[in-house]
C-alpha cells in the first residue's frame, strides 16, 4: 500500500515539475514577444513624431524658399498631417496632436497657399510660423527621447506621458483657438 502511495506521490511530482517547466518556458517566450512588442511601439513612436518633425523643417524650408511649389508642399502636410492619426496608438497626447495637425495645420497650410482665399497673407505666416517652430520643438523632443523615457511615454499613468501630455494638450488648444480665429476672420 505504502509503495502505490509513494508510486502516486513520485509521479503527481514529476507532474508538477513538468506543468511548472512548461509555466516558466510559457513565461519566457511571453516576455521575450511583450518586449518585442514594445520595442516595435518604440521605433513607430519614433518614427511618426520624427515625421512630424521632418514636416515643420519642410514647412520652414517651404518658406524660406518663398512659397515655392506650394502645391507640392500641401499634398506632404495634408499626408503627414492625417497619417498620424491613423499610424499612432490611441492615447490623449497622440489625440490632441492629431486634433491639432488636421483640424489647425493642414487647413492653416492650405489657406496659405492657395493665394485667392488667402485674406491676410502676412497674418497667417505669421500664425504658421508660430505653430511650426512649437511643433518642430515638441516634435523633436519626443522623437528624440531615450528608449527609456519613451517605455514610460507609453505608460499614460507615468509623470513623463502627464507632462509631454499636458504640453501638446496646452499647445493644441493655443493653436486651434488661434487658428479658429484667423479663419473666423475671412
Amino acid at each position: 500500500m505504502t509503495k502505490v502511495s509513494n508510486k502516486k506521490l513520485t509521479v503527481i511530482c514529476i507532474v508538477l515539475v513538468v506543468a511548472l517547466f512548461l509555466s516558466i518556458v510559457g513565461n519566457v517566450v511571453i516576455h521575450n514577444e511583450n518586449s518585442k512588442l514594445k520595442n516595435e511601439q518604440i521605433k513607430q513612436m519614433t518614427t511618426e513624431w520624427s515625421e512630424v518633425y521632418e514636416l515643420s523643417r519642410q514647412v520652414d524650408n517651404y518658406i524660406a524658399l518663398n512659397y515655392v511649389d506650394g502645391e507640392k508642399y500641401q499634398k506632404y502636410v495634408n499626408k503627414i498631417c492625417h497619417h498620424f492619426r491613423l499610424a499612432s496608438p490611441v492615447s490623449q497626447l497622440n489625440w490632441n496632436m492629431s486634433d491639432l495637425l488636421v483640424n489647425s495645420y493642414d487647413p492653416l497650410f492650405l489657406n496659405l497657399i492657395d493665394e485667392e482665399r488667402t485674406v491676410n497673407k502676412k497674418k497667417a505666416l505669421a500664425l504658421l510660423k508660430e505653430m511650426n517652430s512649437s511643433l518642430a520643438e515638441i516634435s523633436k523632443n519626443i522623437s528624440e527621447m531615450s528608449t527609456d523615457e519613451k517605455n514610460k511615454l507609453m505608460d499614460q499613468s507615468s509623470a513623463v506621458y502627464k507632462q509631454q501630455s499636458a504640453k501638446v494638450k496646452d499647445f493644441a488648444t493655443k493653436y486651434q483657438k488661434l487658428t479658429d480665429d484667423y479663419f473666423k476672420g475671412l
